[in-house]
């Protein structure tokens, strides 16, 4: 079978045992048998301690899923907040699909994570794995539907291409040879 192209996730999250935890989870996830949302995908997890170590392995990996804390600065004051890291990301690669995550339950942060262009808002409770892994299962399958919209609309490019070929060829013999048709 044909091995899938890499799905890089990066983890921003300044909590490392949290951090830990859910790299743990995921990698288990990927390995059981029974979790439909990983089996036989190609991923690999990076974990980041702060925004500004995310962005600068950013340019280089690339990744289509960012799993990005929104209270970044409380460990690290000096450091960028979970929104000025989805703006740079958002800048950098609009396609990536950021899932915001948080302590809070607060519509308000869920709505300026939105609209900066998050995918997903996580609230950190009992449940959160769950939570994260049913996003990632919704990720996965608009990845893979953006990846087959991709491949028609390159299809029928070529497909009108061809027709268009064609017909220039077509009106180009009525032109120059117009006995050929009659």
């Amino acid at each position: 079978m044909k091995e899938k192209k890499q799905i890089n996730i990066f983890i921003v999250e300044d909590n490392q045992l949290f951090a830990m935890t859910l790299k743990t989870f995921l990698e288990t996830a990927l390995r059981a048998e029974r979790s439909s949302n990983f089996v036989q995908r190609n991923i690999k997890v990076h974990l980041f301690e702060t925004g500004e170590v995310c962005m600068e392995k950013f340019k280089e990996i690339n990744p289509q899923i960012v799993i990005l804390d929104y209270h970044l600065n409380n460990r690290y004051p000096d450091a960028a907040d979970g929104i000025q890291v989805l703006d740079w990301i958002k800048k950098e690669n609009r396609d990536t699909n950021v899932v915001i995550l948080t302590n809070d339950d607060n519509l308000e942060i869920a709505k300026k994570s939105f609209k900066h262009g998050a995918s997903d808002y996580v609230v950190k409770t009992e449940t959160q794995f769950d939570k994260i892994n049913y996003s990632l299962a919704n990720l996965f399958k608009i990845i893979e539907a953006k990846r087959v919209a991709k491949n028609y609309k390159i299809f029928f490019g070529l497909f009108l291409f061809l027709f268009a070929l064609l017909a220039g060829v077509v009106i180009t013999i009525q032109l120059f040879f117009p006995s050929i048709f009659k």
